[in-house]
């Protein structure tokens, strides 16, 4: 009977290898993925110094270069853009176009010298290196953290690091970095943005059954061909403009999606995936699907694997016109009436009201940027504080009474 129970538990165990194998191997396969790599941010970093802002109060913020783990591979150093946004952990992010950022975000209106100032400074500068340039021998990894993360604020935020004063104040080293990286970064001409590591454009294609849907066009800093797959109908095929297949391509190449006549009404994916490729300091990150987090832009290169893809919608193909008069062609459509042009609108709003100038928002710090000190003092602690102070007193006392009563 044993060994039967032992032939049985080892059936088991090696139909549940079978099982996760299958799987894996489903799991592996490119056809079988529906989603674009992601990245995260860790909890951990590397904190820079704490930096006092102009304005009432002198408010503070605290500083960090994030680690944005793309994908499986290593981290990526990206630094805040936005110092009014709180980071969001467990949401998902996605490299983008700067002029992808959401309607709402109005901040980074001249992101050039954003990308000159992560370009220039740590840590794609090394610390050695950004010391010599700047001059600043006693820099620190913490106070390049933090000049840095103040100058991007700085064209991002409209904000002013705060100089001198009694207290309350910023290291040299900073303010130092500081000045260095945002007089360079007026003075420069802003950088150009950087290409994306993976991208398929446009994300969205339409049209008819009627011919290859495209072009997508492939962009990647990888040196090598990056991977193409569709998925979604077997009726489609990707080719190139010759129409033969393809399942590979370089940056810059251009790929259709053909279709098999009679394939009805529908949408594909199409991926592509690239083992490593280079994202490039000044990349930008926000949340994907459009998830409210803290944009992060990339501080140094890094080398990742991606996935991205594309969706391709058709319609059916559109039966031809059937003319009920044999021998004769069809009517032509008459000519639109032609619109009278537009009379020129006098300047300024059609109603002849003065519009106040759009007022200045005051500044928000965000609240994972706050220092302990600065946080709001609210009745909580309050309570706390009170509580402390009693107790304080009633210990006062009974030393008081034992020191009176051993006199005695």
């Amino acid at each position: 009977m044993t060994g039967i129970y032992a032939l049985a538990r080892r059936g088991c165990a090696l139909l549940v290898a079978v099982l996760v194998l299958v799987w894996a191997g489903w799991c592996a396969t490119p056809t079988g993925a529906e989603a674009d790599s992601i990245a995260r941010v860790d909890r951990n970093g590397t904190p820079g110094e704490t930096v006092r802002l102009s304005g009432e109060g002198a408010p503070a913020a605290t500083t960090r270069l994030f680690n944005l783990r793309v994908g499986d591979t290593a981290g990526l150093p990206a630094y805040c853009v936005d110092l009014s946004t709180a980071v969001d952990h467990r949401a998902a992010y996605a490299e983008v176009d700067w002029a992808d950022l959401p309607a709402d975000r109005p901040f980074a209106d001249d992101p050039g010298r954003v990308r000159w100032i992560v370009a220039h400074s740590y840590p794609s500068v090394g610390l050695e290196a950004l010391r010599a340039v700047t001059g600043i021998d006693s820099l620190s990894e913490a106070q390049a953290i933090a000049g840095t993360q103040a100058a991007i604020w700085h064209f991002s935020n409209g904000v002013e690091l705060r100089s001198g004063g009694v207290g309350r104040h910023n290291s040299a080293e900073v303010e130092a970095l500081y000045e260095h990286l945002v007089s360079g970064a007026a003075r420069a001409a802003p950088a150009p943005e950087p290409p994306p590591a993976l991208a398929l454009q446009p994300d969205v294609v339409r049209g008819e059954a009627t011919g290859p849907l495209g072009p997508f066009t492939v962009r990647t800093t990888s040196e090598e061909p990056v991977r193409l797959t569709v998925n979604g109908v077997r009726a489609a095929t990707l080719v190139d403009h010759d129409g033969d297949p393809v399942s590979s391509a370089v940056d810059g190449t251009e790929v259709l999606l053909r279709l098999e006549p009679g394939t009805p009404e529908g949408s594909a994916k199409v991926y592509a995936s690239a083992d490593a490729a280079v994202v490039s300091a000044g990349r930008l990150f926000v949340g994907r699907d459009g998830v409210q987090t803290q944009p992060l832009v990339a501080a140094a290169p890094a080398t990742v694997s991606a996935m991205v893809s594309a969706t391709a919608t058709w319609t059916a193909a559109s039966p031809a016109p059937v003319d009920p008069r044999p021998g004769t062609a069809p009517p032509a459509d008459p000519a639109p009436p032609a619109e009278p042009s537009p009379s020129p609108s006098p300047a300024g709003p059609p109603d002849g009201t003065v519009r106040p100038e759009p007022t200045v928002s005051p500044l928000v710090i965000a609240e994972d940027k706050r220092p302990e000190p600065d946080l709001a003092f609210t009745g909580t602690w309050l309570g706390t504080i009170l509580l402390l102070g009693a107790a304080s007193l009633v210990a006062g006392a009974v030393v008081m009474v034992l020191g009176y009563r051993k006199r005695r």
